[in-house]
């Protein structure tokens, strides 16, 4: 299992915004090293890097700058250059709306899903798209580290 992912635009932080407040936690991989992870661990967490989606880096600047961080062609194509720089050949994608997501409203997430899917199937990709609550916190922290912390003692039973 691969989750090949980005960082956030958004005030709420991403999974590689979170993953890498842990002290020597490495998201920037080459695909040997994910290939790897994944062979002799069956998992890896990864971000795009210049030599995998050297494009996102250039698409996340563009939407930053010019107020564009809700564009669906934007945002469909940034989000799918990763998963199919790697390779990856099923995709589930989770994609947020609510208020705490930058898709608001859950039409707009719909057609971000739906927009995602119709590239992954032009791709010839197995794909799927739900579209989830982010309405609200999961927990009580607010800073990626101290999510990081949070979810740790939640997986501990605390």
């Amino acid at each position: 299992m691969a989750k090949f992912t980005g960082r956030s635009l958004g005030f709420t932080g991403g999974t590689i915004d979170k993953l890498e407040s842990i002290p020597g936690f490495r998201t920037s991989l080459t695909k040997e090293e994910i290939y790897k992870q994944l062979n002799e661990i069956g998992v890896c967490i990864a971000g795009a890097t210049a030599n995998i989606a050297p494009a996102d880096k250039k698409i996340y600047v563009l939407r930053d700058q010019t107020a564009t961080i809700d564009n669906i062609a934007l945002g469909a194509s940034s989000i799918m250059f990763k998963k199919l720089a790697i390779g990856a050949q099923n995709i589930v994608l989770d994609v947020k709306t609510g208020t705490g997501a930058f898709m608001q409203s859950e039409s707009r997430a719909e057609e971000l899903a739906y927009t995602m899917v119709e590239i992954g199937k032009l791709s010839n990709r197995n794909i799927i798209a739900m579209v989830t609550d982010m309405n609200q916190p999961l927990g009580r922290n607010i800073g990626n580290h101290l999510e990081v912390i949070e979810a740790i003692e939640v997986l501990e039973g605390r």
